[in-house]
């Protein structure tokens, strides 16, 4: 099932977990998956099989990768929003311990 993309007046899935993102001015783009990956799964480690943590991030490219890390490690994109600043929302299911 592809996650569903759109703006943020889409209904989202509910969070039981936040991650907020912030790349560095000037970073390179495959720099933000680099950081972000480990974040995430991290992150997924505190939360049951079955719970959707909110992933808040400053760039757009995030989506993409996301998505492919998704697919590898066997968990869910849910959905992913992005605003017209390009503030992309996903939301991943954790799907295995």
């Amino acid at each position: 099932m592809e996650p569903s993309v759109g703006r943020e007046e889409q209904q989202t899935p509910r969070a039981d977990s936040i991650l907020e993102f912030a790349s560095a001015p000037g970073a390179d783009v495959g720099a933000v998956c680099a950081l972000l990956t480990p974040l995430v799964k991290s992150r997924l480690r505190e939360l049951r099989v079955g719970q959707v943590l909110e992933i808040r991030v400053d760039d757009s490219t995030a989506r993409e990768d996301m998505a492919s890390w998704c697919r590898l490690s066997g968990h869910e994109l849910v959905a992913a929003t992005e605003d017209s600043a390009h503030r992309v929302r996903m939301f991943v299911r954790k799907a295995h311990a």
